[in-house]
C-alpha cells in the first residue's frame, strides 16, 4: 500500500456532508460565548459597568480579569527562545492596558450568539489611548514608549561563520538591498473554535476544539488551572485547515474551558471573520537588510544580514521560532562557508505573531533568491548556472549548515540538489527561455531553489490494535486539519499487517485515547506518526507470527504473514487469521497461557503494540526548485502567472496523490503571500484590512494549473520508511520565483524588493523607485 494513489479515506464523510467540526457540536444546557476584544491598538481601561449586559434576561455572565481569581500566568512559550521571554507573555485576558487591536477584555456569556453578541454591545468601557507603535522600526528607535515594562525587544542574537569581512573585501559582485516581508496570516477556511464542559461528579473538563497540539495543549491548560493532565481531556473534531496558526494556546483556550468551570455549563465560543482578523496569529512581517557577495568564477561567498522581525504585542507560545527560522536557514541550499546575521525580533501594538505555512523559510527564500538574482545580473551569468556552481552535492550529504534553530542543528540529510534542478529545467523547458509578448504586456521566467526542514520532533505516539473481529484500530498522537493523515497512517498500517484498507480505522487528536502524542506541526506526521505507526505494527506483526508458531507448533522462520493471515509458507491452507490470533492472546484466553494453579498470574495484554518514535534533532529536509512565469502589463502594473512547476526531492511517496496535493496547495497559498494578501494598519496601529474586501485571498483567477515533478530518488536517513515532509516546500519558494519572474520581465536592474507584488509596487520597480 505505501506508494499507491489511494483516495482519501476521509473524504467520503465529508461529501456526504457528516463532517463534524466545533460549530456542529451541541450539547444539553449549552451556552454561547461572545469576547470582547479592545477597539484600540494601545489604550488604558479605566473602567468597565457590565449592568446593562447583565440585566438583559438569558445573559449568564460577563467575565473581565476581576473575576479571574490571582495568579493566572500568562501564556507560556512551548519552544526554546534566544531570551528571556517572561515580561513579553500575553494574559489570557487584558486588566488594564490593551496592546493590541482585538486584546480580548471580557467574555459575554449567554443562551445564544446572538443574544451574547447584543449583550456584548452594552458592556461600556472606559478607554483612554496611549501612543502606539505601529511598526517594529518605531518600537525600535531610541526613545520609543514601552509596550511592556521589560522594553520593546523580546530578543536580539546573532550567527556569525567564517570571515564574512574578508570575502567581502575580496568580492567580485556586491549586492546591498532590503527586503521587505509584508505582515499576513493563515486564513483557514473555519475560523476558531472551543467547547468545553465540566463534570463535577469526575472532575473531568473535556475541550473540543481544533489544534494541532492537543497534548501539548492540554498540558499547558492543566498547568495554568492547577489540575492534574488526567483531568481534561481534549478531543479534535473535523477541523478546516490550519496552515501553522492552530499550533498556538490561545487566550480563549484558557477562557473559554475557565468559564465552563466556574458556570458548570457547557460553553461553546466560535470565532466570527471579523475577530478572526484582529485575533488569529498574524506572521511573516520581516525587513532583511543583506549583503551578498560572489566571486569572479560566480561562487556566492558571503551572506550578511541584519533581520528585523515584528513580533506584535506579546510573545505567544511559538516565542521567537518564526525568525529563528529565518536566521538558521538564510543561507539555503548553498555551499556557503561565510555567513554573519543580526537579528532583533521586536514588538509593536499589532495583533501577535505565530507560525504560517513555511515559517521563516518563505521570508528568507524571498530575500536570498532575489539577491542570488541580482549577483548573477552582475556578473553576466545565467540565474540557473549561477545556482548551479552554488549548490550543495550529494557527495557532501550529510551537509552541516552550522547553524540551528530552537536548539536544533540545521544538517540537509540526503539529496542530488544539482540533479533535481536540472531535472526541473528540463520539465520547465527554461532553455528555450521565454516567450516575447505584445506590449504591454512583458513576460518574464523566474527560479527560486530552497531547502524546508521538517519532521522536527522530539517524538511521536501509535498504538496498534488487532481486534478478535480481524478489524484493526490505529491510535495516533498526531492530529489533522484536512491532510489526509487518516489515509497515510493506514496505508502504512496496511503495509505491515497485510490487510485491506478497508480493515483499518485511524483514530487521532484525543488526548483519551492515548496518554502522550506530539502533534501535528513542522511537515512532520508522515515521518514521525508514519514511523510509529510503522513500528507498531511491526511489533504486533512479530507478536502475532510469535504467537501462531506457539499454536501451529511450528518454527516462526515457517511462517508468514500475508492477507491478514499467519501462514505456514510451504503451506499456505495452514495458518491462523489475524483476529483469531488477537482472541487467543486476550486477557483470560486459556488456549496459549493456561489458568494458574494456585494464584494470579501475569496475563496477555492482546495483539496490540504501542510504540514512542523519538525525533532525530534535525529532522529531514527536502529540496525544491521552483519555476515562474508571468505576464506582466506594463500600463496597469498586474501580474498573471501564466505557468507554475515546483520540483520537490520529497524521500518517497506514502500516497502520490496527497503529495502533489499538498504541493499543489501549498504553491497556491503561497501566491497568495506573493501577490495579494497583506494586513495593513494605519499609524495608530488600527487594523485596516479586517474583511475579505480589504484583505485579498487567491482564486481561480489568479491561480494557474500547477505542475508538480516529485522526486523519489534520496530517501530520508533518519526514517526506515525513508520519508521527507512536504506539507510547506510548495509554500517556501514561490515568492522568491515568482519576484524573479516579475524582475526577469521588467529588465535587470529591477530591484523589486518588497511584497507582495502590487500593481502599485510594480509600477513603482519600473519607473526606478525602490518598491
Amino acid at each position: 500500500m505505501i506508494g499507491a494513489a489511494t483516495p482519501r479515506v476521509e473524504d467520503a464523510r465529508f461529501l456526504r456532508g457528516e463532517g463534524r467540526y466545533v460549530a456542529d457540536l451541541k450539547l444539553p444546557g449549552m451556552l454561547e460565548a461572545c469576547v470582547l476584544r479592545s477597539p484600540y491598538g494601545h489604550a488604558r481601561l479605566a473602567g468597565v459597568d457590565a449592568s446593562a449586559a447583565l440585566a438583559l434576561p438569558g445573559v449568564h455572565a460577563v467575565i473581565t480579569a476581576a473575576d479571574l481569581p490571582e495568579g493566572i500566568p500568562p501564556i507560556p512559550c512551548r519552544v526554546p527562545t534566544h531570551g528571556e521571554m517572561s515580561g513579553f507573555l500575553q494574559p489570557v485576558i487584558g486588566r488594564e492596558v490593551a496592546r493590541y487591536y482585538g486584546e480580548p477584555f471580557a467574555v459575554v456569556v449567554a443562551d445564544s450568539r446572538t443574544l451574547a453578541e447584543d449583550a456584548a454591545e452594552l458592556v461600556e468601557m472606559d478607554w483612554d489611548p496611549l501612543p502606539a507603535l505601529a511598526t517594529a522600526e518605531e518600537a525600535e528607535a531610541p526613545g520609543a514608549p514601552r509596550i511592556h515594562e521589560a522594553g520593546n525587544v523580546a530578543s536580539r542574537w546573532g550567527v556569525d561563520l567564517g570571515d564574512v569581512e574578508a570575502a567581502k573585501r575580496n568580492a567580485a559582485a556586491v549586492v546591498q538591498e532590503t527586503y521587505r516581508v509584508q505582515r499576513h496570516t493563515a486564513m483557514p477556511l473555519e475560523t476558531r473554535g472551543l467547547l468545553a464542559q465540566f463534570h463535577p461528579a469526575r472532575n473531568l473538563l473535556e475541550v473540543f476544539g481544533p489544534t494541532k497540539v492537543p497534548h501539548t495543549n492540554r498540558a499547558i491548560l492543566a498547568q495554568m488551572l492547577q489540575l492534574a493532565e488526567g483531568d481534561i481531556r481534549f478531543i479534535e473534531p473535523d477541523v478546516g485547515g490550519s496552515f501553522g496558526a492552530r499550533g498556538e494556546f490561545y487566550p480563549e483556550d484558557f477562557l473559554i474551558p475557565w468559564i465552563a468551570r466556574r458556570l458548570n455549563r457547557p460553553i461553546r465560543w466560535i470565532e466570527d471573520r471579523l475577530e478572526h482578523f484582529a485575533a488569529i496569529n498574524h506572521s511573516r512581517e520581516m525587513r532583511f537588510e543583506l549583503t551578498a557577495c560572489a566571486d569572479a568564477e560566480g561562487r556566492l561567498t558571503a551572506l550578511d544580514v541584519k533581520l528585523l522581525a515584528d513580533m506584535g504585542a506579546y510573545i505567544r507560545t511559538h516565542g521567537d521560532i518564526v525568525p529563528s527560522h529565518a536566521v538558521a536557514q538564510f543561507p539555503g541550499p548553498y555551499k556557503l562557508r561565510n555567513y554573519r546575521c543580526q537579528a532583533v525580533a521586536a514588538l509593536s501594538n499589532k495583533t501577535p505573531t505565530g507560525t504560517l505555512r513555511a515559517p521563516g523559510m518563505f521570508e528568507a527564500n524571498f530575500a536570498r533568491e532575489r539577491a542570488v538574482d541580482r549577483l548573477a545580473d552582475k556578473l553576466g551569468l545565467d540565474r540557473l548556472e549561477f545556482r548551479r556552481r552554488n549548490l550543495v552535492t550529494a557527495t557532501e550529504m550529510p551537509w552541516h549548515v552550522g547553524t540551528e534553530s530552537a536548539r536544533r542543528p540545521v544538517i540537509f540529510d540526503s539529496g542530488d540538489f544539482p540533479a533535481i534542478l536540472d531535472r526541473a529545467c528540463e520539465r520547465f523547458a527554461w532553455a528555450g527561455g521565454a516567450a516575447p509578448a505584445d506590449k504591454p504586456l512583458r513576460r518574464g521566467r523566474g527560479v527560486a531553489v530552497a531547502v524546508e526542514p521538517s519532521a522536527f520532533g522530539p517524538f511521536e505516539s501509535a498504538r496498534v490494535e488487532i481486534e478478535p473481529s480481524g478489524r484493526v484500530e490505529v491510535i495516533s498522537g498526531c492530529s489533522a486539519q484536512g491532510q489526509g493523515h487518516e489515509t497515510v497512517l493506514a496505508q502504512v498500517a496496511a503495509e505491515v499487517l497485510q490487510v485491506p484498507m478497508e480493515q483499518i480505522r485511524v483514530r487521532h487528536g484525543d488526548t483519551g485515547l492515548i496518554r502522550y502524542g506530539g502533534g501535528t506541526y513542522a511537515s512532520r506526521t508522515a515521518v514521525m506518526s508514519g514511523h510509529a505507526v510503522y513500528a507498531a505494527a511491526e511489533t504486533v506483526r512479530a507478536k502475532a507470527i510469535s504467537a501462531a508458531a506457539r499454536k501451529l507448533e511450528a518454527a516462526e522462520e515457517s511462517l508468514t504473514l500475508e492477507g491478514g493471515r499467519v501462514h505456514l509458507k510451504d503451506a499456505p491452507d495452514v495458518g491462523l487469521g489475524l483476529g483469531e490470533i488477537a482472541r487467543m492472546l486476550a486477557p483470560g484466553n486459556p488456549e496459549l497461557v493456561p489458568p494458574p494453579d494456585s494464584a494470579n498470574a501475569i496475563d496477555q495484554d492482546g495483539l496490540t503494540a504501542t510504540q514512542y518514535i523519538r525525533g532525530y534533532p534535525s529532522g529531514t529536509s527536502v529540496f525544491a526548485a521552483h519555476f515562474a512565469e508571468v505576464l506582466v502589463d506594463e500600463e496597469t502594473g498586474q501580474v498573471a502567472v501564466e505557468r507554475y512547476l515546483v520540483a520537490a526531492d520529497i524521500g518517497r511517496a506514502i500516497n502520490p496523490l496527497l503529495v502533489e496535493g499538498q504541493l499543489v496547495g501549498g504553491v497556491a497559498q503561497g501566491l497568495g503571500g506573493t501577490l495579494l494578501e497583506e494586513l495593513v494598519y494605519d499609524s495608530e496601529a488600527q487594523l485596516l484590512t479586517g474583511t475579505f474586501a480589504d484583505y485579498m485571498l487567491p482564486s481561480v483567477a489568479e491561480v494557474p494549473r500547477i505542475e508538480t515533478l516529485v522526486i523519489e530518488e534520496a530517501r530520508s536517513t533518519t526514517n526506515p520508511l525513508g520519508v521527507k515532509g512536504v506539507g510547506e516546500v510548495g509554500t517556501s519558494g514561490v515568492a522568491a520565483a515568482v519576484a524573479n519572474a516579475v524582475a526577469d520581465a521588467l529588465g535587470k536592474d529591477i530591484a523589486l524588493c518588497a511584497l507582495p507584488l502590487t500593481p502599485e509596487r510594480v509600477l513603482a520597480a519600473l519607473a526606478g523607485a525602490t518598491p
